[in-house]
């Protein structure tokens, strides 16, 4: 498990290089550390020297990008296959339409879906960056705002109004934390009872199209292969549904979202055999979901693991 780094050394030869280092405190530490024999090629090995004079070693994948600072982390990361997972969501993110026409969004902009037409039978897409509530429409507004800081107007003629949050069907986050390219945040917005609005997160899967609730449980998927009760195959593919341009017929499993029905609080089912049938994939308990129903921002995805409670940690220094 990736942990925060320690001035404990364990093993004879990184105790062999600190007495090195520290009799030669002028040489390069890249010098005086050679590269482990047990490190795979292509693995990132960087050494740092504390103002205390503490010798610290982080080992990079170059697939994942996680992060480790001992031999037995790193090599419980490589027989757990998490690199082979990664490597598979990247392939299929090559023919997703969603990711494929998206590379280009700065990560932390979402993909807004709203309803609108004078029958609210249409969906309109809109580029929201939730720290600044900037909402721009297309493509070249966005990268002229990151380069010029300049906001570009848009006139949908009172076709869709973007005031509040009545007619939002989606926000989609197409480069999710930790999650490998492909991968897509999709946070769906209901109905309540009460006139409210409920926003419920799903982690779309490339591979295999599983939705999971929550952000530990698509971790626990990458990681291991297992996949939670609470997971599921959506009827729609997120990829198809999201892939207009600026906007479109509405789907017709979207209009549900806007009127409240009983039967939209429900999860999907889904076989209640421990196994899945056609992956050999074992089903796990899923966690139950952070997602404050009466939360009137953005949502904001507090399960997110940060670099205490993270099984592996994705770090940039």
């Amino acid at each position: 498990m990736a942990e925060s780094p320690s001035t404990e050394i364990l093993d004879e030869q990184e105790a062999k290089q600190l007495e090195k280092a520290t009799d030669n405190p002028q040489e390069d530490d890249e010098d005086v550390f050679e590269r482990p024999g047990w490190l795979p090629d292509g693995w990132i090995m960087e050494v740092y020297r504390g103002d205390d004079g503490t010798i610290l070693q982080y080992y990079t994948s170059p697939v994942s990008g996680f992060t480790f600072m001992r031999e037995s982390e790193v090599l419980q990361y490589l027989f757990s296959g998490i690199d082979e997972r990664f490597l598979e969501s990247e392939n299929c993110a090559v023919d997703n339409n969603l990711s494929r026409t998206h590379q280009w969004l700065p990560k932390g902009w979402l993909i807004e879906i709203r309803a609108g037409g004078e029958n609210m039978d249409k969906m309109y897409k809109f580029y929201v960056y939730p720290p600044t509530g900037i909402r721009l429409c297309s493509k070249e507004d966005v990268l002229l705002y990151i380069t010029d800081k300049k906001i570009s107007g848009y006139d949908l003629n009172g076709q869709c109004d973007t005031s509040s949050q009545e007619n939002i069907l989606a926000n989609v986050e197409v480069k999710p934390d930790l999650l490998p390219e492909g991968w897509v945040k999709e946070v769906v917005f209901r109905k309540t009872a009460n006139n409210g609005i409920r926003r419920d997160p799903y982690y779309r899967d490339p591979v295999r199209n599983y939705a999971f609730r929550t952000h530990k449980s698509a971790m626990l998927y990458l990681e291991t292969g297992k996949v939670t009760k609470r997971a599921f195959i959506p009827k729609t593919n997120v990829h198809e549904l999201y892939s207009f341009e600026k906007s479109a017929k509405l789907h017709e499993s979207l209009r549900t979202r806007l009127t409240f029905k009983a039967k939209n609080n429900q999860l999907p089912s889904r076989p209640s055999n421990s196994k899945n049938s056609s992956h050999g994939e074992e089903t796990h308990d899923d966690e139950q979901s952070s997602y404050n129903s009466e939360d009137s921002g953005y949502y904001k995805d507090s399960d997110s693991p940060d670099s205490k409670s993270a099984r592996w940690e994705k770090t940039t220094k």
